[in-house]
Parts: C-alpha cells; sequence; structure tokens
C-alpha cells in the first residue's frame, strides 16, 4: 500500500520535477522492462505525484538517506537485488510504525498472519515488523521463496501485493524466467506502482549522508536493559533511542529477542568513531528480574497451579478427527468432505499433480491451501483439501503424540498451519514437543504457559 505523506506546500532542496521523464525501457532487478506508450503514461502520472511537492519529496528522501544503507545491506546479505529498496520505500515510505487501514505494519507493511509464518516475532513486548533489519530479512526471504517458485523477481514483486494463487492466475507462463518483459495496459497497477518510485527516487535516494543523523547497529550487551539507562550510557537523548526502536513496546529490552538495537547518534556525537568498541554494563539484578516477569515464554514451561485450566473437561469429549463426509461424486469415491471442507484423499503413488487434477484446482492453488510446496510427496491416506481451510477447529484442544508434526495437525482439523502458530504463540522454529496441548479454536492468552499432558519420551 502505498501511505501518501506529500503537503501542498512551497518547500526547499532538491527539485526533481523538471528531470525526471519515464524511459521507454526500465531495468529492476535482473529483468529488462520495455514499457507501451499508454504503459509510460501509467508510469509518468505517478512519477509526478510522487515529485509533486519539494517539501514533501525531500522529507522522503532524507528518510532513504537515513535508512537505505541498512536496507542495502540487508538485502546483498539476503541475495536480493538493490531494487527492492524502492519497494519498502513504496509500501511504507520508510515509516518504521505506519500501519494501514488493512492493518499492514511496518517498513514492509507484512500483515499479522505472513508475519508469523515468516518468523517474525508478534508479542506485548515487541513487534519485529517494525524492526528495520529484522523485517527487512523477513521480506527477502518472501521475495526469494516466490522468486524460486515464477523464476522471476518480477513475479516475487507482484506476489508480496497478490499472493502466490494471485499471481499465477494473471502472471504469464511466458515470463516465467524471462529476462526482458513487456509491460502493457493488462500489467497490474502494484508493479506500475513500485517502477514508479524506483525511477522518481533512484537518482538521489540515500546518496547523501542525512543532515543530522547516521543509525549503527548494536546486538552485544543490551538484552534485559532498560533504553533509559542504555541512552545514558551512550549519551543520547532517550526519545532518539525509543524513536528509532518502535519495535519494541516496553521500556526494557526482553531476554529472548534476538533484534538488535538500532542507535541514531548525531554526526558531531563523541562517540560516533568509537561505538564499535563501547560496551554497555550489564543491567541489575532488579532490572532483570522485572524484565523476566514481563517477557514471553520462550521454552514452554509446566504450567503452574494457579494458571490451572480444565483440559480435562474437553480432552475427554474430543471426536475422531477428521471428520469424514462421503460425498456422491462420479469423478473419485476419494472425494470427501473432511471437517465440512471439501477434501481428496491420498494414496499410494499419487503426485501433487495428479491430486490438483482431480479435484479440478490449480496446482498453485493446492499447494497454497494444503500448506505445502512442489517438493511435497502425498502421504497415503492423508486429507488434502481443495477449498480453503479454517482458522479454527472444531475441539479446543489437542495432546501432541510423540513424532507428530504441526503440518500433520493442521491437516487433521482442516485449520491453516499459520493459524496454529498463532494460536499458540509460536515462533515457526519452535520444537513440537509430544504431550504439549496446542489450542486449536482461540487465542493462548499470554498468562497461561504452556502446559503438557504427559512426559515425553
Amino acid at each position: 500500500m502505498l501511505i501518501s505523506f506529500f503537503l501542498p506546500l512551497n518547500g526547499w532542496g532538491t527539485d526533481p520535477s523538471t528531470s525526471i521523464v519515464v524511459p521507454k525501457i526500465v531495468k529492476f532487478a535482473d529483468v529488462k522492462l520495455s514499457l507501451t506508450c499508454r504503459t509510460r503514461k501509467r508510469i509518468q502520472e505517478k512519477v509526478d505525484q510522487l515529485t509533486k511537492y519539494k517539501r514533501g519529496f525531500n522529507q522522503i528522501l532524507e528518510r532513504t538517506n537515513l535508512f537505505f544503507p541498512l536496507i542495502e545491506k540487508t538485502l546483498v546479505e539476503e541475495n536480493v537485488p538493490d531494487d527492492f529498496k524502492f519497494q519498502a520505500l513504496h509500501e511504507s515510505m520508510l515509516v518504521g510504525d505506519a500501519v494501514s487501514h488493512t492493518n499492514d505494519v511496518g517498513f514492509w507493511q507484512i500483515n499479522k498472519v505472513a508475519a508469523l509464518e515468516l518468523k517474525l516475532s508478534i508479542d506485548h513486548l515487541i513487534d519485529e515488523r517494525m524492526h528495520l533489519i529484522q523485517s527487512t530479512k523477513a521480506a527477502a526471504r518472501f521475495l526469494k521463496i516466490h522468486n524460486n517458485y515464477f523464476n522471476s523477481w518480477l513475479g516475487a514483486l507482484l506476489a508480496y501485493n497478490r499472493g502466490r494463487v494471485g499471481v499465477a492466475k494473471i502472471f504469464p507462463k511466458k515470463y516465467y524466467g524471462a529476462k526482458v518483459v513487456q509491460l502493457d495496459d493488462k500489467t497490474d497497477d502494484y508493479i506500475v506502482s513500485v517502477i514508479a518510485t524506483k525511477l522518481a527516487f533512484q537518482k538521489m535516494a540515500g546518496k547523501n549522508q542525512h543532515a543530522k543523523l547516521k543509525l549503527f547497529v548494536y546486538t552485544q550487551g543490551h538484552n534485559g536493559q532498560k533504553l533509559q539507562d542504555i541512552a545514558a550510557h551512550l549519551s543520547i537523548e532517550e526519545k532518539l533511542l525509543f524513536e528509532h526502536n518502535r519495535w519494541l513496546r516496553t521500556s526494557v529490552i526482553p531476554h529472548n529477542t534476538n533484534c538488535a538495537l538500532v542507535v541514531p547518534f548525531t554526526h558531531n556525537h563523541p562517540n560516533i568513531y568509537s561505538f564499535t568498541t563501547l560496551r554497555i554494563p550489564k543491567p541489575s539484578s532488579d532490572v532483570l528480574l522485572q524484565d523476566k516477569k514481563n517477557e514471553v515464554d520462550v521454552k514452554p514451561k509446566k504450567i503452574q497451579q494457579t494458571y490451572s485450566v480444565d483440559y480435562e473437561k474437553f480432552l475427554k469429549h474430543n471426536t475422531t478427527f477428521p471428520q469424514i463426509t462421503p460425498l456422491k461424486d462420479p469423478r473419485s469415491t476419494r472425494l470427501i468432505k473432511a471437517n465440512g471442507i471439501l477434501a481428496v484423499v491420498a494414496k499410494s503413488g499419487d503426485t501433487i499433480d495428479h491430486l490438483s487434477k482431480l479435484v479440478n484446482v490449480p496446482i498453485n492453488k493446492f499447494l497454497l491451501i494444503n500448506d505445502i510446496d512442489k517438493t511435497h510427496t502425498p502421504i497415503p491416506d492423508t486429507v488434502y483439501y481443495y477449498s480453503a481451510k479454517a482458522t479454527k477447529a472444531g475441539v479446543h484442544y489437542h495432546v501432541v503424540s510423540p513424532g507428530e508434526d504441526l503440518w500433520r495437525i493442521a491437516q487433521r482439523y482442516g485449520i491453516k498451519k499459520s493459524a496454529l502458530w498463532e494460536k499458540n504463540r509460536m515462533k515457526p522454529i519452535c520444537p513440537l514437543e509430544a504431550g504439549r496441548i496446542l489450542w486449536l479454536r482461540f487465542l493462548r492468552p499470554h498468562t497461561i504457559p504452556v502446559e503438557y499432558k504427559f512426559k515425553a519420551c
């Protein structure tokens, strides 16, 4: 989503409006884009809008001078083309705590479900969507996955906005792997907007130092610290330190976060050249204790009696899942309803391609619905869905069996894997231990720790 911060005011600084003319050929990532006359006109209109008000343009340009160096460095480390920095610029205009009307958040405007799938942490202490580096790494992971799928960075760009299934419907097969692509009247407006953002800013964005600040990344010794104490130690304003670390929802940096601290120094600050050798002192024990009371558990703990939930009341009435209802479909007796959702039962020798053709659903949509990729081999007697899975199950809880993984549980109850992550406050990388009680209908309150039905073997 393009967020507009332009004001109809006469401004100061660089005047871009007299020099930017959309060319016939534009390069984005490793793709050469040939523009038709009408497409050039579409892009030109957006470029003119972006550069119309000098004051607003220069305010955004200053943000690129501050944030682009860290975004560029992260994209290089993630092996993603540098041009994607203009996608972040388009998404948020580099306002780190921007929230859209659809509740997309941060520099890259990521929604909550996508954030969990991309291994970003969101809880009452932190929101990594607002962290410049972590959100850029997450966006890079998404783009690389979809570049591998479409064999096209242009396809990956569009998938960021429309999703894989949506792109598969409108992105021509001839563009998969193509190094030259023509943009015409049918080209999606999202691509047009990102290209316009690149053309509007590329000559000047991130080319100069910020007027006042330079950002540094600090990764050692800050966990458990109060922002107030860190600011005092580094001789910077606490308000300024908080301004550039809005991913924090608390005044104490949690022990379990892997986020680096973004430290803003003025250009004449005495510590600017010795920053990498500065060591923030260890916090006092009372700060550590205070923080531990507030932080989210990373390692599951046995539930205390005072927080007890009567799981047995629900578990003893658990019915067998998936709940199967036969369909009278002439195509195959394997076509059923599982948990009220259209599904097919796999058998030995099946392939994803065969199953998707059997249910007459495009293979990309079939993969997306079932939270799998092309390398997945169908498991005999397992249910695969061909209409959208739910966000909650028909029962409240599930006890993890030895060897059981999150995907199998999601398939068993007909719910999205991302919904399981969210309801149980789990990171995708968290191990799933036998005996753990998973919440299937509601979000587990953060005041109720993880509980086990029996000990893992």
